[in-house]
C-alpha cells in the first residue's frame, strides 16, 4: 500500500540519512593546533637561545641559581659579564655555607653549547686569579655519617682545564699557581695536575677513578723542593713521591698510602741527608679511617711542606697500630728530636726531643709516658680520659723550664711547678677540679740580645690556682699571680662564661698604680665596689709600656701626677646596655627586656691633685703638642642615664709654664688655665633625646703672658634640651651672665629661650636673641703683643663703655639685627704730650681690693659724643651702619649693604654678592692721632673723605674724594719741617688718583759755614716745594706677585729738608716709585742745593767698657726682652719669616752740587761729588753706594795749625758705610811740604805723616807742628813730643791707652826733664805688669842712644824693691808710707 499523492513506489525506502561531520575540517583544526605550539616552541626556544647569547644572560642565571640553593646555602656574585652559550668573567663569586665559604676572584669561564647535544660538556678556560676558602664557625645540625659510595656517574662527558693562581686557606696563602686538566669520559675519571706550588714545593699529581664498583683508585704524587739551611747559603733540595692504591666502593674499601722524601746533595757536607718514609693504611667509611700507620724521619722541614708550619729538623720514627690479639683499639707511639728548636713565636718548634706513648682500649685514652724537652727543661705529662663519661684525670710536672724559649717576650728566668686536672664523671656533673703551682727559680744573666728601649721580657715570678670548672663556669677558690712586678690575687672568684658574668673579690697592684674590685657584675643583676689609685702615672706608663703591644698604641703620649677614683654601681650589665640602646647610644647587640628590667645606678668620684696628659707633635699630621693637667680637681657622678647629676670642682691648664723646662718632672701649665666650679643634672628621655640644666657655674680663667684673670658666673639656672633624630636640635633656656675682666668693669649678659638646629643636609637654623651691658672697650688691653696692650698699640686709651643688643632667627628665611652703642665714658688718644689726669675707680665696700684706687690717665680726650654700630639682615639682604660723632676725633658715617645666599650648609656671602655703600668722615685735627708716628714727630691738619662702594665682594668699585688741607710734618729732634700740605685724591674703582700733592719746607734755619771754606751763600728764606701725584690701585693677586700696583712721582725744587740750627739741607730734582707684580722700583735725581753741616766737636760721655752697672729693673728689662725675642725667634722658625717677594730694585743719583759746607772735628771744607745709591741683589741686606766725594778749599786746624786739605777724596765701592780714604792735609807757608796723610778705610784707617821730599818722622812732625826743622834741646822738643803723642793718640781721649794695648803694653808715656835739666832729658816710656807684684818699665831717651829697664818687684804692702841697669846700674829698696 502506498501514500495516495506518492509518486515513488520506493519514496520510504529513500528517505535521506543525517549527514555526518567532515573529517577534513577537524583534520585541519588539529593541525593547526600542532603547528601553532610547535612555532610557539620554536620561538620560545629562539627566545631562548638569543637571550643565552646576550651579554647579561650569565650574570641573570648565577642570580636565578641562587633562589634554588638548599636552606643555608648562599651564591653571590659582582661585576658579572658574559653569556651562556660562549662562557664570560666574574669579578667576585662567593658561595657559602654553615660550615665553608669559598670566594673565587676575577675567574674567567669559557665554553662550546655545541656538544652538550652530543651529551659532552667541554670547557675552553675555567682560570680565577685567587679562591679563598673559610671554614665557617657556625654550628650546624649534626648530620648523619655519609654512606658508602657505590658508583660514581655522571650524565655528561667532561673535559675541563683549570687554573688558579692563588688559593688561600682560612686567610693563609697554601698554594700557587694551580694548572690542571679534569676528564671523565663515562667510565673514568682522571685528574691530572700539571704544576702545583705548595709552600716551598713544586709538584704535579696524575690519579684516575673508576665510574662503576669496585670505583678502583690510582695515584701517583711527584715533586721537587727547596728550602733554606741555617747557616749555609745553598739551599736544601729534596725530591717528593707518593702513591694511593685501593678502592672507594662498599664499606670494606681500603687505600694504602706510601710516601718518600729524599733530599740530594745540595745542602752541603754539615747537614744531615733529608729523609722521610711514610706508609698508611685508610677505610675511607670507617669511624677511625686511619688503620695503621708508621713514618721514619731524618732532618724533616716541615714548613717546607706546610707554609703555616714551624721550621724544624724532626728525626724519629712515630707509629699507630692496632692493639694485639684482636683487641679493640689501638697504640701509638713516638720518639721524634728536633736539631733546629726555637720560639715560637720566631716560626720555630721550642721541643728538642718528644717521647710519648699512648693507648686506647675502645673506651678510654690513656697517656701512660710523654717527655718533651725544652731546652736544659722538660714537661712530663701523665693521664686518662674517658669520651663517653668525659671523665678526665692528668698531671703535668714542669722542671726547669725556660719560658724565653717558648716566646721571646717571656723572661728567661726558669721555671717549675706542677699541674693537674680531675674530672668526676658526667652523671654526677662532669666538674674538672684543677689546680697548678709554677714558680721562677733565681734570675737569669742578661742576654746579648737585649736592646736599650725594648720592652722588659715577661717575667712570670709565681702562678698558683686553684678552682672547679663545670660547663660554663669556672669557680677560682684562691688565685695569686706575681709576674713583672705585678700582683694580682683574687678569692671566690665564680665567672660565668654563658652570660658572661663575674663574681667575687680581686685585687691587683702594679708599679705605680693598684686596683680592688669587690662584687657582681652579670647579666641582670649586680652590685659593687671599684677602687683604682694611680700614685705615679708616670711610672704606671713606663710598666704599661712594657707589655706587648702597648708602646706603639702610647707612642708620643705621656702620663705624669697622681689621681683616685672609686665607683660603686647596683644592676646588671644588661639592664645598663639596653639603658644605652633606650637612649639611641651604642651598646653591641640588641638586649631584649627581661620579665622585670632593672635600673643601672653608679656613683663615682674623681680626685686628682694632678695628672698631665701630654702628646708629642705627630710627624707627617697637623697634629700639634698637647698638654692638658688637672689641678686640684674633684668630680662625683652619680645617678643613671633616666637622671645622673654631676659635680666638678677644679682646675685645668694647658700649655708649659715659662718658668719651669720640659724635663721638670712637676712641670706645671699656665699656657691657658681655668679654674671650674660645676653643677649639673641630665637625663635621658628617650632614643637621641636629652634634658639636662646647669644649677651652677663659676669660671676664672687667664692665658700665659696676658693679664687676668677673666671671671663668668651664671646668675641662674639653665635648662638645655638635646634632640637628635630625625635633625640635630639644641635648645636652651633663659638665662643671664657675669663677666669681669682683668681691667676695671662688669659685662651684664641676658638671653632669651635660643634654638639651635641642623638638618641631615647640613641645613643651620638659629634662634637667639639678647642683650649685653656695660662692656668696657679698655678689655682690649687685655690681649697683649710684645708687652703692649692691643688698644695701646692703637695709640687708644679710655673708659668707654658699650651696651648691645642682638636678635637672631637664622633658618630658610634670615631676619637678624644686632648693634653696639656708647653708652658712657670716653675714649683718649695716647698723645706725648698731654697731661695726665686721676681717675678714681671704686665700688663694694670701700676695703681690700674693692677699696676706691686713684690711677693716673694720660692722653687726649677725644670727646666721644656718638658711637654706634648697627648690623641688620632681613632675607638675603644684610645691612649695616656706623655713626661716630666726637669733639677731637672727627666724625664718621657709614652705610652699606650687600645680599647673602642660602646654601645646603646655611647662609654664606658669596664671591659675587653685589656692594653699596657710603663713607663720610671728617678729622678737624690730625695732630690728635701724632702718637701713631714715631718718637719726637708731629702732624697737624684736616682730613675729609667722601667716598661710595659699589661692585662685588671680589671686586669692589670705589669712587669719591678724599682730600687734606694744611698738613704739616715737624721732627725739631731730626730738623725736619715741611708745612702748608694739601692734598687731593680721587677715588675711581680701583683705583686711588692722587691728582695734587704740595708740601713746603721750613724756614727756621740760619745756619751758615762762614770764611774761605764754607758756605757760598746765605741760608735760604724760601723753604722750597715738593709736589707729586700718581695713582694705587689694588686687585686680585696674579701670578707676578700681589694685586697692589702703584706709580708714585714727586719733584723737590729747592725743598729744605733739613732747618735745624746747625744744619740746613735744600735739594731738587726728581723721584718716580712704582710697585708692579709684587716689585717694588725706586729711580730718582737729587741735586744739593745748599747744605750746611755742622758736627758737635765732641759727643756724649759714655762709660768705659771696664764699668758695669747692675740694676734690678735693668736686669728684669733685659729678661723680659730675651723671653719675647727668644718667643718670636720661635715663631719665624715654625712658620718661616715674612719677607718681600722680591729685592727693591732702587737706583737714585745724589748729587752734593757747590755748595755743601761741613765743619766739625777740626775740618772745614765744601764737598763736591756724586753718589749712586743702589739695591742689592739680596733680600734684606743694605743699599750699595758708588761715586766719588771731594773736598774743596778744606783746612785743618789740629795742635794750633791750619792746615791745607790739598787732596781729600772719599770712594765708595759698595758699603756705605766703609769707603775708601785718601787725604792729604799739608801745612802751608813753609819751605817743606809737610803734613798728615790718612789712607785706608773709614773703618780701617792708617795715618801717618808726610813730607816732600821724605825726612824722618821727627824732622815730618817739627815741620808740621813748628813749621821749622827740630831744635837740639829746648822746650820745643818737650812740646813736639807731645804733639806726637796727641796725634798718635787720634785725640780720643783716651791718650796712649789704645796704641799700648794694640802692642800688647799696659802702658806708654813721656818722661819731661827734671829740674835743672834741659829738653834733651826726655824720654819715652813703655810699661808691663808681668804679674800682681813683678812690673817692668823701659825708658828711651829722644836724644841718647841708649836706654834703661826698670824692674819693680812688691815685697809687701809697703816695701818695694827696684833694680835698674842701661846707663847706670842700680838696686833700690823703697818703703813707702801713705798718709791718707
Amino acid at each position: 500500500m502506498t501514500h495516495p499523492s506518492s509518486h515513488q513506489p520506493y519514496a520510504a525506502g529513500a528517505t535521506p540519512t543525517p549527514r555526518p561531520p567532515p573529517r577534513r575540517r577537524v583534520g585541519r583544526w588539529v593541525l593547526a593546533t600542532l603547528g601553532g605550539l610547535l612555532m610557539a616552541a620554536l620561538v620560545l626556544l629562539g627566545g631562548l637561545w638569543w637571550w643565552a647569547g646576550s651579554n647579561t644572560s650569565l650574570a641573570s642565571a648565577l642570580a636565578r641559581a641562587a633562589q634554588y640553593l638548599p636552606e643555608g646555602q648562599s651564591l653571590q656574585a659582582r661585576d658579572v659579564s658574559g653569556s651562556l652559550r660562549s662562557g664570560g668573567t666574574i669579578g667576585w663569586l662567593r658561595w657559602s655555607s654553615p660550615t665553608l665559604a669559598v670566594e673565587v676572584h676575577d675567574a674567567r669561564i669559557a665554553w662550546s653549547v655545541a656538544p652538550l647535544l652530543r651529551r659532552q660538556l667541554r670547557l675552553g678556560e675555567v682560570r680565577a686569579a685567587q679562591v679563598l676558602i673559610t671554614p665557617q664557625d657556625a654550628p650546624g645540625p649534626q648530620e648523619p655519617p655519609t654512606p658508602p659510595l657505590q658508583q660514581l656517574v655522571l650524565p655528561l662527558r667532561i673535559e675541563l682545564p683549570f687554573h688558579a693562581d692563588r688559593i688561600d686557606w682560612a686567610g693563609s696563602t697554601v698554594a700557587q699557581q694551580l694548572e690542571g686538566t679534569y676528564r671523565y669520559d663515562g667510565e673514568q675519571h682522571r685528574l691530572a695536575v700539571d704544576q702545583v706550588t705548595l709552600a716551598q714545593g713544586r709538584y704535579a699529581l696524575l690519579a684516575t677513578l673508576q665510574a662503576q664498583a669496585p670505583m678502583a683508585l690510582t695515584a701517583t704524587l711527584n715533586g721537587t723542593l727547596r728550602t733554606p739551611v741555617p747557616g749555609s747559603a745553598q739551599p736544601l733540595q729534596a725530591l717528593a713521591q707518593a702513591s694511593a692504591q685501593g678502592t672507594l666502593a662498599g664499606a670494606g674499601a681500603q687505600i694504602q698510602l706510601t710516601a718518600q722524601l729524599r733530599g740530594t746533595d745540595g745542602a752541603g757536607p754539615t747537614h744531615p741527608p733529608l729523609r722521610a718514609d711514610l706508609q698508611a693504611r685508610i677505610a675511607p667509611w670507617a669511624g677511625q679511617p686511619l688503620l695503621q700507620a708508621a713514618a721514619e724521619v731524618q732532618a724533616l722541614d716541615l714548613a717546607a711542606l706546610w707554609p703555616q708550619a714551624p721550621a724544624t729538623q724532626l728525626s724519629g720514627t712515630a707509629a699507630l697500630e692496632p692493639a694485639e690479639a684482636d683487641a679493640p683499639g689501638w697504640q701509638i707511639q713516638a720518639a721524634l728530636r728536633n736539631a733546629l728548636p726555637g720560639p715560637w713565636d720566631q716560626q720555630r718548634l721550642p721541643v728538642d726531643t718528644l717521647q710519648a706513648r699512648a693507648a686506647f682500649d675502645g673506651t678510654t685514652w690513656t697517656v701512660s709516658e710523654s717527655l718533651a724537652r725544652v731546652g736544659s727543661g722538660s714537661v712530663t705529662l701523665q693521664g686518662a680520659y674517658t669520651p663517653a663519661t668525659r671523665a678526665l684525670q692528668g698531671q703535668a710536672e714542669v722542671r726547669a723550664l725556660n719560658p724565653a724559649a717558648l716566646h721571646t717576650l717571656l723572661d728567661a728566668a726558669p721555671v717549675n711547678g706542677t699541674a693537674s686536672a680531675e674530672s668526676r664523671d658526667a652523671a654526677e656533673g662532669g666538674a674538672v677540679r684543677f689546680s697548678a703551682d709554677l714558680r721562677a727559680v733565681g734570675r737569669p744573666a742578661p742576654t746579648a740580645a737585649a736592646k736599650a728601649g725594648a720592652p722588659a721580657p715577661l717575667r712570670l715570678d709565681q702562678l698558683t690556682v686553684q678552682g672547679e670548672w663545670q660547663g660554663d663556669r669556672i669557680d677560682i677558690a684562691r688565685l695569686q699571680l706575681d709576674a713583672l712586678r705585678a700582683q694580682v690575687r683574687a678569692q671566690a672568684l665564680r665567672i660565668d662564661l654563658a652570660g658572661p658574668a663575674v663574681q667575687g673579690a680581686l685585687q691587683a697592684t702594679l708599679p705605680g698604680a693598684s686596683a680592688q674590685f669587690d662584687g657582681q657584675l652579670a647579666p641582670q643583676r649586680g652590685n659593687g665596689t671599684l677602687d683604682l689609685r694611680m700614685t705615679d702615672a708616670q711610672r704606671a706608663q713606663r710598666w704599661l709600656q712594657g707589655l706587648p703591644g702597648l708602646p706603639a698604641a702610647l707612642a708620643g703620649w705621656s702620663l705624669d701626677g697622681n689621681a683616685t677614683l672609686a665607683a660603686t654601681w647596683r644592676g646588671g650589665w644588661h639592664d645598663l646596655q639596653r639603658q644605652l640602646q633606650a637612649a639611641g647610644l651604642p651598646a653591641g647587640t640588641a638586649v631584649a627586656a627581661g620579665a622585670a628590667p632593672q635600673r643601672f645606678d653608679l656613683q663615682a668620684q674623681l680626685s686628682a691633685p694632678r695628672l698631665q696628659i701630654a702628646r708629642a707633635p705627630q710627624p707627617g699630621t697637623d697634629a700639634g703638642p698637647l698638654t692638658l693637667e688637672l689641678r686640684r680637681t674633684t668630680a662625683t657622678l652619680q645617678g643613671s642615664l633616666a637622671r645622673a647629676a654631676l659635680d666638678w670642682d677644679g682646675e685645668l691648664r694647658h700649655g708649659p709654664q715659662p718658668d719651669e723646662g720640659p724635663s721638670a718632672r712637676s712641670a706645671t701649665l699656665t699656657g691657658q688655665r681655668a679654674q671650674l666650679r660645676l653643677r649639673a643634672t641630665a637625663a635621658s628621655r628617650g632614643a637621641g633625646q636629652w634634658q639636662a640644666q646647669l644649677e651652677s657655674l663659676q669660671m676664672q680663667a687667664d692665658a700665659a703672658g696676658q693679664p687676668g684673670p677673666w671671671k663668668l658666673r651664671l646668675a641662674e639656672p639653665v635648662a638645655i634640651q638635646l634632640r637628635q633624630s630625625p635633625q640635630l636640635v639644641v635648645e636652651a633656656g633663659a638665662g643671664q651672665a657675669f663677666v669681669e675682666g682683668p681691667r676695671p668693669g662688669h659685662l651684664q649678659l641676658r638671653w632669651q629661650p635660643l634654638r639651635y638646629a641642623q638638618g641631615a643636609q647640613g641645613a643651620l637654623q638659629l634662634r637667639s636673641q639678647g642683650e649685653l651691658k656695660g662692656l668696657p672697650l679698655d678689655w682690649v688691653n687685655a690681649w697683649r703683643m710684645d708687652g703692649d696692650g692691643m688698644l695701646e698699640r692703637a695709640g687708644l686709651a679710655g673708659d668707654l663703655l658699650l651696651d648691645g643688643t642682638w636678635d637672631i632667627d637664622a633658618g630658610d628665611t634670615l631676619r637678624a639685627s644686632a648693634s653696639l652703642r656708647r653708652s658712657g665714658g670716653d675714649l683718649r688718644i695716647l698723645t706725648l704730650d698731654a697731661t695726665p689726669t686721676t681717675v678714681v675707680h671704686s665700688s663694694g665696700q670701700g676695703k681690700g681690693a674693692q677699696a676706691a684706687q686713684a690711677t693716673p690717665t694720660r692722653g687726649t680726650p677725644a670727646g666721644v659724643r656718638q658711637a654706634e654700630l648697627t648690623v641688620s639682615a632681613e632675607g638675603p639682604a644684610l645691612r649695616a651702619r656706623l655713626d661716630w660723632d666726637s669733639e677731637r676725633a672727627g666724625q664718621l658715617h657709614a652705610e652699606g649693604s650687600t645680599q647673602l645666599a642660602r646654601t645646603p650648609d646655611g647662609w654664606t656671602w658669596p664671591a659675587e654678592a653685589p656692594l653699596a655703600a657710603t663713607v663720610r668722615a671728617e678729622l678737624p685735627d690730625v695732630g690728635v692721632w701724632s702718637a701713631l708716628a714715631p718718637p719726637g714727630w708731629r702732624v697737624r691738619g684736616t682730613l675729609s673723605a667722601d667716598a661710595r662702594l659699589s661692585g662685588t665682594r671680589t671686586a669692589p668699585q670705589w669712587s669719591g674724594q678724599l682730600a687734606a688741607d694744611q698738613f704739616a710734618i715737624r721732627s725739631l729732634l731730626d730738623g725736619v719741617d715741611l708745612q702748608d700740605g694739601r692734598l687731593r685724591a680721587a677715588l675711581q674703582g680701583d683705583r686711588l688718583t692722587i691728582t695734587e700733592l704740595s708740601l713746603h719746607g721750613g724756614q727756621g734755619s740760619r745756619a751758615r759755614i762762614a770764611g774761605y771754606s764754607g758756605n757760598r751763600t746765605a741760608a735760604p728764606q724760601d723753604g722750597g716745594t715738593l709736589t707729586g701725584g700718581g695713582t694705587v690701585s689694588w686687585g686680585a693677586a696674579g701670578a707676578g706677585g700681589a694685586g697692589i700696583r702703584m706709580d708714585l712721582r714727586a719733584q723737590a725744587r729747592a725743598l729744605q729738608l733739613l732747618v735745624r740750627a746747625d744744619r740746613q739741607v735744600s735739594v731738587s730734582g726728581d723721584l718716580t716709585a712704582r710697585l708692579q707684580g709684587g716689585q717694588f722700583t725706586l729711580r730718582g735725581q737729587l741735586t744739593t742745593d745748599r747744605a750746611t753741616i755742622i758736627l758737635p766737636e765732641a759727643g756724649a760721655p759714655t762709660l768705659g767698657s771696664d764699668v758695669v752697672v747692675r740694676s734690678a729693673a735693668l736686669d728684669k728689662q733685659a729678661a723680659a726682652k730675651a723671653a719675647r725675642d727668644a718667643q718670636q725667634a720661635q715663631k719665624a722658625e715654625a712658620g718661616g719669616q715674612v719677607q718681600a717677594a722680591r729685592p727693591p730694585d732702587i737706583a737714585v743719583t745724589l748729587d752734593l752740587g757747590n755748595d755743601f759746607a761741613l765743619q766739625g772735628h777740626g775740618i772745614t771744607t765744601r764737598l763736591t761729588g756724586q753718589l749712586d745709591i743702589r739695591s742689592s741683589g739680596t733680600a734684606g741686606a743694605p743699599p750699595r753706594v758708588t761715586g766719588e766725594v771731594r773736598t774743596v778749599q778744606g783746612r785743618y786746624r789740629a795742635w794750633g795749625q791750619a792746615l791745607d786739605v790739598e787732596t781729600g777724596l772719599l770712594r765708595f765701592n759698595g758699603p756705605y758705610d766703609n769707603p775708601s780714604l785718601d787725604v792729604l792735609a799739608i801745612r802751608p807757608n813753609i819751605s817743606v811740604r809737610a803734613g798728615v796723610q790718612v789712607t785706608g778705610t773709614a773703618q780701617s784707617p792708617r795715618v801717618r805723616l808726610y813730607a816732600d821730599p821724605d825726612l824722618p818722622d821727627a824732622e815730618k812732625l817739627s815741620w808740621v807742628v813748628l813749621g821749622r826743622s827740630a831744635a837740639s834741646g829746648g822746650a820745643e822738643a818737650a812740646l813736639l813730643q807731645q804733639a806726637a803723642l796727641a796725634l798718635l793718640g787720634g785725640g780720643s781721649g783716651s791718650g796712649t791707652g789704645g796704641i799700648a794695648k794694640r802692642v800688647g803694653l799696659d802702658e806708654i808715656g813721656f818722661k819731661g826733664p827734671g829740674t835743672g835739666e834741659d829738653a834733651s832729658a826726655a824720654a819715652l816710656t813703655f810699661g808691663k805688669r808681668l804679674s800682681k807684684d813683678l812690673y817692668v818699665t823701659y825708658e828711651r831717651s829722644l836724644s841718647g842712644v841708649l836706654g834703661t829697664l826698670y824692674i819693680f818687684y812688691d815685697l809687701s804692702q809697703h816695701l818695694t824693691l827696684r833694680g835698674q841697669t842701661g846707663m847706670q846700674s842700680a838696686v833700690d829698696l823703697i818703703y813707702t808710707v801713705r798718709y791718707d
